[in-house]
Protein backbone atom coordinates (compact mmCIF):
# COMPACT_ATOMS: atom_id res chain seq x y z
CA UNK A 1 0.00 0.00 0.00
CA UNK A 2 1.39 3.41 -1.06
CA UNK A 3 1.12 6.13 1.68
CA UNK A 4 0.97 9.82 1.44
CA UNK A 5 4.10 11.83 0.90
CA UNK A 6 4.21 14.35 3.84
CA UNK A 7 5.89 17.15 3.92
CA UNK A 8 9.13 17.42 5.12
CA UNK A 9 8.47 20.06 7.73
CA UNK A 10 5.45 20.68 10.43
CA UNK A 11 3.91 24.13 9.17
CA UNK A 12 2.02 24.13 12.27
CA UNK A 13 5.46 25.03 13.97
CA UNK A 14 5.90 27.96 12.48
CA UNK A 15 3.72 30.58 14.52
CA UNK A 16 5.96 29.51 17.10
CA UNK A 17 9.01 30.28 15.77
CA UNK A 18 7.75 33.53 14.20
CA UNK A 19 6.72 34.65 18.00
CA UNK A 20 10.23 33.33 19.24
CA UNK A 21 12.04 35.39 16.42
CA UNK A 22 9.97 38.65 16.89
CA UNK A 23 9.75 38.00 20.86
CA UNK A 24 14.10 38.17 20.16
CA UNK A 25 13.35 40.97 18.18
CA UNK A 26 11.77 43.33 20.24
CA UNK A 27 14.11 42.13 23.28
CA UNK A 28 17.08 43.24 21.39
CA UNK A 29 15.73 46.69 20.72
CA UNK A 30 14.84 47.35 24.04
CA UNK A 31 17.96 46.47 24.98
CA UNK A 32 19.26 49.04 22.35
CA UNK A 33 16.87 51.38 23.86
CA UNK A 34 18.45 51.09 27.30
CA UNK A 35 21.89 51.55 26.42
CA UNK A 36 21.42 54.40 24.46
CA UNK A 37 19.11 55.90 27.31
CA UNK A 38 21.74 54.98 30.26
CA UNK A 39 24.97 56.76 28.26
CA UNK A 40 22.46 59.82 27.27
CA UNK A 41 22.87 59.36 23.93
CA UNK A 42 19.35 58.85 22.78
CA UNK A 43 17.20 57.73 21.74
CA UNK A 44 18.77 57.10 18.92
CA UNK A 45 20.69 59.12 16.78
CA UNK A 46 19.43 60.30 13.85
CA UNK A 47 22.85 59.00 11.38
CA UNK A 48 25.07 56.56 12.77
CA UNK A 49 28.66 58.08 12.76
CA UNK A 50 31.11 55.33 12.32
CA UNK A 51 33.72 57.67 13.83
CA UNK A 52 32.05 57.99 17.18
CA UNK A 53 32.44 54.11 18.14
CA UNK A 54 36.92 55.61 18.62
CA UNK A 55 35.14 57.26 21.32
CA UNK A 56 33.24 54.58 23.10
CA UNK A 57 34.70 52.71 25.96
CA UNK A 58 36.03 49.72 25.22
CA UNK A 59 33.12 47.54 27.15
CA UNK A 60 30.27 49.59 24.56
CA UNK A 61 32.08 47.82 21.64
CA UNK A 62 32.83 44.05 24.06
CA UNK A 63 29.54 44.24 25.11
CA UNK A 64 28.20 44.34 21.52
CA UNK A 65 30.31 42.05 19.90
CA UNK A 66 29.93 39.23 22.79
CA UNK A 67 26.02 40.13 22.78
CA UNK A 68 26.31 39.24 19.01
CA UNK A 69 28.19 36.25 20.13
CA UNK A 70 25.56 35.33 22.40
CA UNK A 71 23.11 35.57 19.82
CA UNK A 72 24.35 33.17 17.53
CA UNK A 73 25.15 30.93 19.70
CA UNK A 74 20.99 31.24 21.53
CA UNK A 75 19.88 30.91 17.37
CA UNK A 76 22.15 27.59 17.28
CA UNK A 77 21.09 25.93 20.28
CA UNK A 78 17.51 26.35 20.00
CA UNK A 79 17.38 24.99 16.00
CA UNK A 80 19.37 22.09 17.03
CA UNK A 81 16.52 21.18 19.67
CA UNK A 82 14.07 22.02 17.53
CA UNK A 83 14.81 20.18 14.54
CA UNK A 84 15.40 16.47 13.24
CA UNK A 85 17.32 17.20 9.76
CA UNK A 86 20.11 19.16 9.12
CA UNK A 87 18.25 21.24 6.51
CA UNK A 88 15.83 22.19 8.72
CA UNK A 89 18.21 23.35 11.71
CA UNK A 90 19.68 25.26 9.38
CA UNK A 91 16.21 26.90 8.05
CA UNK A 92 15.03 27.71 11.57
CA UNK A 93 18.55 29.48 12.17
CA UNK A 94 18.22 31.64 9.55
CA UNK A 95 14.37 32.26 9.67
CA UNK A 96 14.67 33.45 13.08
CA UNK A 97 17.68 35.10 12.31
CA UNK A 98 16.22 37.36 9.74
CA UNK A 99 12.91 37.87 11.37
CA UNK A 100 14.59 38.46 14.74
CA UNK A 101 16.28 41.12 12.85
CA UNK A 102 13.23 42.66 10.96
CA UNK A 103 11.80 42.57 14.22
CA UNK A 104 14.33 44.82 16.07
CA UNK A 105 14.14 47.75 13.53
CA UNK A 106 10.67 47.32 12.87
CA UNK A 107 10.66 47.81 17.17
CA UNK A 108 12.70 50.54 17.26
CA UNK A 109 10.82 52.22 14.16
CA UNK A 110 7.41 51.71 16.45
CA UNK A 111 9.30 52.86 20.19
CA UNK A 112 11.97 55.60 18.50
CA UNK A 113 10.62 56.62 15.40
CA UNK A 114 13.98 55.93 14.42
CA UNK A 115 15.55 55.51 12.26
CA UNK A 116 14.12 58.26 10.53
CA UNK A 117 14.86 56.55 6.95
CA UNK A 118 15.74 53.24 5.94
CA UNK A 119 18.87 54.73 4.30
CA UNK A 120 20.14 55.90 7.62
CA UNK A 121 23.42 54.56 8.88
CA UNK A 122 23.86 51.51 11.31
CA UNK A 123 26.35 49.23 12.87
CA UNK A 124 24.60 46.52 10.97
CA UNK A 125 27.40 43.75 12.52
CA UNK A 126 29.81 43.97 15.45
CA UNK A 127 32.01 40.94 14.63
CA UNK A 128 34.62 40.28 13.70
CA UNK A 129 34.68 44.09 13.48
CA UNK A 130 32.20 46.72 13.15
CA UNK A 131 30.29 46.84 10.02
CA UNK A 132 28.85 49.63 8.39
CA UNK A 133 25.79 50.38 6.58
CA UNK A 134 22.37 51.59 5.26
CA UNK A 135 19.59 49.73 7.54
CA UNK A 136 17.82 49.04 4.25
CA UNK A 137 20.85 46.45 3.44
CA UNK A 138 20.11 45.11 6.53
CA UNK A 139 16.30 44.69 5.65
CA UNK A 140 16.71 43.16 2.58
CA UNK A 141 19.24 40.52 3.68
CA UNK A 142 17.03 39.64 7.15
CA UNK A 143 13.43 39.25 4.31
CA UNK A 144 16.18 36.89 2.09
CA UNK A 145 17.32 34.61 5.27
CA UNK A 146 13.58 34.30 5.73
CA UNK A 147 12.71 33.28 2.59
CA UNK A 148 15.41 30.99 2.61
CA UNK A 149 14.83 29.70 5.92
CA UNK A 150 11.22 29.07 4.88
CA UNK A 151 12.50 27.27 1.56
CA UNK A 152 14.98 24.96 4.05
CA UNK A 153 12.18 23.95 6.18
CA UNK A 154 10.25 22.67 3.09
CA UNK A 155 12.89 20.85 1.62
CA UNK A 156 13.10 22.82 -1.44
CA UNK A 157 9.85 20.97 -2.37
CA UNK A 158 11.42 17.67 -2.31
CA UNK A 159 8.81 15.44 0.20
CA UNK A 160 10.07 11.93 1.09
CA UNK A 161 9.97 8.90 -1.37
CA UNK A 162 7.43 6.30 -0.15
CA UNK A 163 8.40 3.25 0.55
Amino acid sequence: MKTKPTRSWDYNRLPLLSAFAMALGYLQASARLYVHRILGIGPLAAHFDPNALHQAPDWLISSQQTSQVALIILLTVFALLVARRLSHKLGIFVFVGGLARLTYYGSLKVAAGWPGSWMTQDCLLWIPRPWYGQIWIALVVSAGAVALGLLLLRGFGRYPSSP
